[in-house]
């Protein structure tokens, strides 16, 4: 994602401007609205530029401080599609905020937290998020029901052996029409995968994008992010950048000004 001298100058007048505070927060941000960008501006600076499909970013740096004038605007323009003032930052917790579909195809947002609990020698932990416009579902490991009746905004979660599973997720209570996958899903050894099932049924672009956290084993260390869409099967690692932490709720509202406007 592009970097402006103007996006840095904001973001360094943002820590200026605010109380120094004990930041003891991961906050990461998922985009899983497909064909939606946007630009989130503080104080009149762009500070997410053309914010796309796919992309996770890191939001920890902002930890406890509040961002004044957030706006979200259409994409490469000066139109504010929504003036939400000021914001406060949370100051501690784990978390993954997902812009995404709610089951009737509306952009909405959800918050996550990720359970950073140890994790017991040999085993990883799958983590399964529907944030797809699409019926309540169920997640097949291995061709059995590992969650079941799954809805829009719910997770299901546990602690599996270490090894590769294969997994497909279908409507609640069947096993046919396979919606998405079979993919191959890595169990890490003190490590949790998070899988997000984004897109549309209706639309035919039901994908998933993947996070994992690891050093679960003892502390948690490191949080990687990928995108993985289903139809390739693979996996690719997205660079991380420290942005605004409530850009995403924004992001959530703007992007359904953004769907009318193109509409």
């Amino acid at each position: 994602m592009k970097k402006s001298i103007a996006m840095l100058v904001a973001l360094f007048t943002i820590l200026l401007a605010s109380p120094a505070s004990a930041q003891d927060a991961t906050i990461m941000l998922a985009h899983g609205i497909p064909d939606t960008d946007v630009d989130v501006v503080v104080d009149g600076s762009v500070v997410i530029d053309g914010f796309s499909f796919g992309d996770m970013e890191d939001l920890s740096a902002f930890a406890g401080q509040t961002l004044t004038g957030l706006t979200v605007n259409l994409a490469g323009t000066d139109t504010v599609a929504l003036d939400l003032g000021d914001f406060a930052v949370p100051a501690a917790g784990n978390f993954t905020v997902v812009a995404h579909l709610d089951a009737d195809g509306n952009p909405s947002a959800s918050v996550f937290e990720n359970d950073t609990s140890t994790i017991a020698a040999g085993e990883g932990r799958l983590v399964v998020r529907h944030t797809a416009a699409a019926p309540a579902v169920d997640v097949l490991a291995n061709g059995a029901a590992a969650f079941t009746n799954v809805s829009n905004g719910d997770e299901g979660q546990a602690d599996l052996a270490a090894g590769t599973i294969s997994a497909e997720v279908v409507p609640t209570g069947t096993t046919t029409p396979v919606v998405i996958g079979p993919a191959d899903l890595p169990i890490t050894e003190g490590a949790s995968l998070i899988v997000y099932a984004v897109g549309s049924l209706d639309a035919d672009n039901l994908s998933v994008l993947t996070q994992n956290i690891t050093g679960l084993g003892s502390t948690p260390s490191v949080v990687n992010t990928g995108n993985s869409p289903v139809d390739n099967g693979g996996a690719s690692t997205l660079a991380i950048v420290s942005i605004a932490v409530v850009a995403l709720l924004a992001l959530g509202l703007g992007a359904r000004r953004l769907a009318t406007v193109q509409g």
